[in-house]
């Protein structure tokens, strides 16, 4: 099992970014329990994991496992209006669209994105990235 939230962080580390800060989430309904100050800011959650069927059909199994993970991209916003999330989101995608966030692991693809949440202080949409690796039990 590999991790790569923590990856996908190291590569958000906001030199020169329009994000201030990177930081994981085990759910997205963590978010709610969070106030983020410092905005705009970036969570990155393990979405879900799929493994397909044993290629071998004897012996040690051997399984390509599909990971999909995601960003979700916080701004503020102020006197009730809705800042723009497309530049960030150009820029989170500049950044992990094709990279390899492990030796082992296919470089991420796009997944989709959706609006999260509108708050009264801030908004925030979640992009999408998907990867897929070999478990081997040998």
């Amino acid at each position: 099992m590999l991790d790569l939230v923590t990856p996908l962080i190291t590569q958000l580390t906001p030199t020169g970014a329009p994000w201030l800060e990177v930081e994981g989430l085990l759910k997205l309904s963590e978010l709610d329990d969070k106030t983020p100050r410092r905005l705009p800011k970036l969570y990155v959650i393990e979405m879900s994991e799929r493994a397909t069927p044993d290629v071998r059909g004897t012996g040690p199994y051997l399984q390509t496992v599909q990971l999909e993970l995601g960003v979700v991209v916080v701004m503020a916003s102020i006197n009730g209006l809705q800042p723009s999330l497309t530049p960030i989101r150009e820029r989170v995608r500049q950044r992990l669209f094709g990279w390899r966030p492990h030796l082992e692991a296919e470089p991420l693809a796009l997944a989709g994105g959706s609006l999260l949440k509108i708050g009264s202080h801030y908004v925030a949409w979640l992009d999408r990235f998907i990867t897929e690796y070999t478990e081997d039990a040998n």
